[in-house]
């Protein structure tokens, strides 16, 4: 199976003028601060490298590099871009077309309702199963558009997810801390167990595809899908982690906040 290069044109434009409208934004006078701005650009920068050029064209044939390309897209990539704030800048944009638009949308219950957390979780545990235990994990490696419709699908579920635990943005529904530590946590799980049973499997999931890896790569089929899995168990853990501690963070600062300004209250009212 072989990548149409239009994807590769189609994915480039996106980022780029993605990009372009991020700079011309001024996200700094926005009050986004420089590590949010440094995020994004990491995470399209990161997204350029999974859709456009080399990796996706290899990925169409070896199942582990697919895999490197969901655990970017989805666990990495994806809250990179929520940290940057880029919905805040919408809403706020410089074009009163772009902020009008941006205000419009936000106001769409069904738009609105992508945002609340449980609904966010079931979408990406959905995702997470669909690509990898359903009849679209084979189809994806066999139909080169089908693949990248999983690589959009990736990306679009995360942010979604990942849109109401971190903060950054207008959240359409107030998401407690407590709520925001315990979907992360709880999302390690079937990530982690996705891998594990990738990795420690003895029936081929993807077997046609796999049979081309072996042959074009020298790859052993169940070794591919071994690599995945073992790249997913271990990389998920890993970077499911880094958002656990940021949230912690998150949590302790609002904490300090709220009980500095309940001690500047009372002092006010001991004068």
């Amino acid at each position: 199976m072989k990548l149409n290069p239009a994807w590769d044109l189609l994915f480039a434009i996106t980022l780029l003028l993605v990009a372009y409208w991020y700079r011309w934004e001024r996200p700094s006078v926005e009050l986004i601060a420089r590590w949010r701005r440094v995020a994004f650009y990491s995470a399209l920068s990161l997204t350029f490298i999974v859709l456009v050029g080399p990796v996706p064209h290899i990925a169409v044939r070896l199942f582990w590099v697919h895999m490197v390309q969901h655990i970017l897209l989805m666990m990495l990539i994806s809250p990179l871009l929520v940290l940057g704030s880029p919905i805040k800048l919408a809403l706020n944009s410089r074009n009163g077309q772009i902020s009008r638009a941006s205000r419009s949308i936000s106001r769409v219950p069904a738009v609105r309702l992508l945002f609340k957390p449980q609904v966010g979780f079931v979408i990406f545990l959905a995702t997470l199963i669909a690509t990898h235990f359903s009849p679209l994990a084979d189809a994806g490696m066999l139909n080169s558009n089908v693949h990248c419709f999983e690589l959009i699908l990736f990306l679009l579920s995360g942010v979604i997810y990942y849109y109401p635990v971190l903060d950054g943005n207008p959240a359409p529904f107030p998401v407690s801390y407590a709520v925001r530590l315990g979907s992360l946590f709880a999302m390690m799980l079937p990530e982690t167990m996705t891998g594990f049973f990738l990795y420690s499997g003895n029936k081929l999931l993807h077997s046609v595809t796999m049979e081309m890896s072996a042959s074009t790569h020298r790859l052993s089929p169940l070794r591919d899908q071994h690599t995945g899995g073992a790249l997913m168990w271990a990389m998920g853990m890993l970077i499911d982690s880094m958002w656990v501690v940021l949230a912690a963070k998150d949590w302790f600062a609002n904490e300090k906040r709220m009980a500095d300004l309940e001690d500047q209250e009372n002092a006010k009212g001991v004068e």
